[in-house]
């Protein structure tokens, strides 16, 4: 095998390597949790599992409140953190409504207080039926 040969494979192989890792490095969305989010900033783009608590506004943008989904159907415990979430996006999913499971991805924007959604996919209503989240009386302590 001649050494151009020997080079031009060295530098294939370098340059999908240092393709591969900068996918990695880049593209890597972590998961955080609602409360996670609203108590410190996030300043790099996270996916979030949240349930739809309510819908303020179903046109463009999108904006509902969201909480941490709950283990075992359990109801929201009182002072669960929740929050605003923001979507400019024109494609909302049909089945997103009250209650309704959504994975989201996005930021969270200190200036307007929400985590601003670049994309929105909601779960299958199948397994999240008949678990309805019923936000805490604030009258109870």
């Amino acid at each position: 095998m001649s050494i151009k040969v020997i080079i031009v494979i060295l530098l294939f192989a370098l340059a999908v390597g240092g393709a591969v890792g900068l996918a990695l490095y880049e593209g890597g969305v972590e998961y955080r949790t609602v409360g996670q989010l609203v108590d410190g900033s996030e300043d790099r783009r996270v996916k979030v599992k949240a349930q739809v608590l309510s819908i303020s506004s179903e046109f463009k943008p999108t904006v509902f409140t969201a909480a941490d989904i709950p283990d075992n159907n359990a109801p929201l415990p009182p002072g669960a953190p929740t929050m605003t979430v923001i979507y400019e996006g024109d494609d909302v999913p049909q089945n997103m409504k009250r209650a309704a499971h959504v994975t989201l991805e996005g930021r969270w924007d200190d200036k307007r207080g929400a985590f601003v959604a670049t994309m929105i996919q909601t779960q299958c209503p199948s397994r999240y039926e008949g678990q309805e989240l019923t936000p805490p009386d604030p009258a109870q302590p």
